[in-house]
């Protein structure tokens, strides 16, 4: 077709030349015009016309199950932050911008309960509704965890465990909501004689998880995602060069 395209501009360009000569008739006139016009833009250099369009990387990071799992949008492991459930059709955002991955070993067995830390543990993002709903719960007040702080985060029959790398170990109350919106600590238990919702006692260690889980262990982040290049749509010139098979 290349070749073709090349012998159709010559013939115009030489009948184009020929008819200003012998001055031939105006139709004889305008289809020599057109038939080197035609040919030349099939020759053409011009491939693309407008800039490339790309979408900001998205990529799951944590997989409770099947079916719920947590997505990113963002660059370097940083960005929009959503749960999503793909059977129930939930999809709730947990943070506009700036939200960060957690590196700590996170198991979640999930029913209607999540607990979903932020990369330092300063807020941890609880529902009991399955995720259409999310409230911030803390440490309670005096208590920090900074990044690698923690060994093992478990979340088991709707509760959520913080295992510090000091051996303290943390609890969220039981049933959900009862008393107070801040996690609790085993030295605090018996320090103040504090009950964690209905006469909860917090526990010394961290219950199994259940042996069927079959969720991811930590969450995962790919810290060099690349951007999506959109479906282009091509202009007039391009589909025709790509019609003649002349396309670069």
């Amino acid at each position: 077709m290349i070749i073709l395209a090349i012998i159709c501009t010559l013939i115009g360009a030489v009948l184009s030349i020929r008819t200003v000569i012998n001055e031939r008739p105006r139709p004889w006139r305008s289809g020599s015009y057109l038939l080197f016009i035609f040919g030349l833009l099939a020759l053409s250099p011009i491939t693309n016309l407008r800039p490339q369009k790309l979408t900001v990387p998205s990529q799951i990071i944590y997989r409770f199950d099947e079916h719920r799992y947590l997505l990113l949008t963002g660059y370097r492991c940083q960005g929009r932050a959503y749960f999503i459930d793909d059977k129930e059709q939930i999809y709730y955002q947990l943070a506009r911008h700036s939200w960060r991955v957690y590196t700590e070993p996170y198991r979640h067995p999930a029913k209607n309960y999540f607990s979903i830390p932020y990369s330092d543990l300063s807020g941890i993002e609880t529902s009991i509704d399955g995720g259409r709903s999310f409230k911030t719960i803390h440490l309670r007040s005096g208590h920090s965890l900074g990044h690698h702080d923690s060994p093992q985060y478990d979340v088991v029959n709707d509760q959520a465990f913080i295992l510090a790398k000091n051996g303290e170990l943390y609890i969220s109350e039981a049933p959900f909501g009862t008393r107070t919106p801040d996690m609790l600590s085993k030295k605090e238990q018996h320090r103040e004689g504090a009950i964690l919702g209905r006469s909860q006692i917090i526990p010394d260690s961290i219950p199994p998880i259940p042996s069927d889980y079959n969720g991811w262990d930590k969450m995962r982040c790919d810290y060099n995602a690349k951007s999506s290049k959109l479906p282009d749509n091509h202009t007039v010139l391009e589909v025709y060069q790509q019609f003649l098979g002349t396309a670069k």
